[in-house]
């Protein structure tokens, strides 16, 4: 179910932007994960160093549910200083994975155009609200999927424990996959509308997410845990 959280959340906190880089820099069929970590232990160690503390007690910190400008106030560092160290360091990764043939011109414009908006966004954006949307967001997402298949929650989440991917049960199930496509959609672009209106989404970034939102949830759909 993480592909619902990548859907409707607009980004990650420090673990995100890692993220980010790391699966644009993925060529073909690498394990975008296993990249991921790859990342995000640089840009922590970044803003350890920044901060002038252990990576752990950073990372200690963040999962005490304070943000980096929280962190980076209480160390008596500036906050401005710790976003121009993270975003050089993106900086960086994206010119290399460009000069390595791994990053295309055009994906790595896009990556550094978006790039000041994502730090300034993981700087000020306290971990545990980010969780506690993304398990929202998850759980909304799972709750449709469950009523359109006809069953509950708990059932539809041990099918898809047992390696089942969302078409498999609706399959055993006899409903339709286009079906189950379109509710997702439907729920998603409702949930997007109503940030948009309550003016915690741009609307031009909404907009990219609803035209993204087809290929995620097709993803979404046919895969499964194995």
């Amino acid at each position: 179910m993480r592909r619902i959280t990548s859907v409707l959340l607009v980004l990650g906190l420090l673990v995100g932007v890692g993220a980010a880089v790391a699966v644009a820099k993925a060529p073909g069929k690498a394990k975008p994960r296993a990249a991921a970590k790859v990342q995000q232990r640089g840009l922590l160690l970044v803003a350890a160093a920044y901060l002038d503390v252990t990576p752990v007690a950073l990372r200690g910190e963040l999962l005490a549910g304070k943000s980096l400008a929280q962190v980076a106030t209480a160390k008596g560092k500036s906050v401005e200083g710790l976003e121009s160290a993270l975003l050089s360091a993106i900086r960086s990764r994206v010119a290399a994975a460009k000069t390595a043939g791994k990053l295309d011109a055009a994906r790595a414009d896009r990556l550094l155009q978006r790039a000041p908006q994502l730090v300034e966004r993981i700087v000020n954006a306290p971990p545990r609200a980010r969780t506690a949307r993304a398990k929202a967001a998850r759980g909304g997402l799972l709750k449709i999927a469950a009523t359109y298949l006809g069953v509950t929650n708990a059932q539809l989440v041990t099918e898809l424990r047992a390696g089942k991917s969302l078409a498999q049960v609706a399959t055993a199930k006899g409903k339709s996959v286009d079906g189950l496509k379109q509710a997702l959609l439907a729920a998603l672009k409702q949930k997007v509308d109503a940030a948009v209106a309550a003016g915690r989404l741009p609307a031009a970034r909404a907009q990219r997410l609803l035209e993204r939102a087809p290929a995620h949830i097709e993803r979404l759909v046919n895969r499964s845990r194995r």
